[in-house]
């Protein structure tokens, strides 16, 4: 007969191993976390006539990470997206291009923008799920997915925190490597 300890085991064990549980991220995966204030450089929009306040809006930005300890921390950061909104609100999909010299990270991104008018001001906000869809140079091979959140700071800029987690990078040499 099993011990209570070895019991517990042989269950988790069979739990994980039939997807129903996770023991962590990934052996492979690390978390990662960062932020980025951006500016607007490019803001474009269509009406859409098939209900008051319909647009398809094309905006794109720029900015610097913060990344501690990460690797894109200090990279710039530009971001292309479309946002489909009624009355300020709908949905955003796009990319986020991560660039320092020939190390580059592209991620898409896909998630929801809600707009808010609260004492004669909008408030926007949007968040969303990213996961890296390649990555160049230095980051060649990275993988990883996550969530982001964000909102409009004054007019023409923004900030963004993200979050989740990533593989090393297939050429990254890691402390036990050196």
């Amino acid at each position: 007969m099993l011990n209570k300890f070895a019991q517990s085991f042989v269950i988790l064990t069979a739990l994980a191993a039939a997807g129903l549980i996770s023991t962590n991220v990934s052996a492979d995966r690390l978390k990662d976390s960062g932020s980025v204030d951006m500016a607007y450089v490019k803001r474009c929009g269509q009406p859409i006539p098939d209900q008051d306040d319909h647009m398809l809006v094309f905006h794109e930005g720029e900015g610097t990470s913060t990344n501690k300890g990460g690797l894109v921390d200090g990279f710039s950061v530009r971001v292309l997206e479309i946002r489909d909104i009624r009355q300020g609100t709908g949905t955003q999909q796009g990319y986020v291009i991560y660039s320092k010299d020939s190390d580059q990270r592209g991620d898409r991104i896909e998630g929801i923008v809600t707009t808010i008018v609260k004492d004669g001001q909008p408030k926007i906000t949007f968040e969303g799920k990213w996961v890296i869809i390649n990555g160049m140079g230095a980051l060649a091979g990275i993988e990883g997915e996550g969530t982001y959140a964000g909102y409009l700071t004054v007019e023409d800029r923004f900030h963004v925190d993200w979050e989740g987690s990533r593989s090393q990078p297939k050429g990254a040499v890691t402390k036990s490597q050196e």
